[in-house]
């Protein structure tokens, strides 16, 4: 991506659509998404993904729970 352009590669296009998916459907994965994401990510980097969205997402959780603002 070239400095000062803020469209998305296909990959970032595809990790966003991932965090989408899984968070709207609770970690439920199709087939045909994980097809396309092994087609544009390694093993290594589907892996990479899914903790990244795990580890942003029981934070959160955590957060809400403890009742946590930003002030």
């Amino acid at each position: 991506m070239n400095e000062g352009n803020t469209e998305l590669s296909e990959r970032g296009k595809l990790a966003l659509e991932l965090a989408d998916h899984i968070m709207a459907y609770h970690g439920q994965l199709p087939d045909e998404l994980y097809s396309r994401l092994q087609r544009h990510f390694s093993k290594e980097e589907i892996i990479a993904l899914f903790f990244q969205i795990g580890s942003k997402n029981g934070a959160n959780w955590f957060i809400i729970a403890m009742g946590i603002v930003n002030e």
